[in-house]
């Protein structure tokens, strides 16, 4: 939506052993929450960006939706 905003991203976060090597792991995130964003942002499709991960969001009749489950 061309705009950039501050919000807070609320995501699960899992660690996972590798199956090449038992000793290392590696983290993956799920079940993503949009929190405290500016209600006057409009309805449409948002990347969500926290670390190094990046993830679309859209914002539909004032609800967050992701598909990251």
């Amino acid at each position: 939506m061309e705009r950039e905003s501050s919000c807070v991203l609320l995501a699960w976060k899992d660690t996972l052993r590798c199956e090449e090597n038992l000793g290392a792991f590696r983290y993956v995130y799920s079940r993503l929450q949009v929190l405290d964003a500016p209600a006057d942002l409009p309805d449409g499709e948002y990347l969500a960006g926290f670390g190094e991960l990046s993830v679309m969001v859209s914002k539909r009749s004032g609800i967050w939706l992701s598909d990251w489950r």
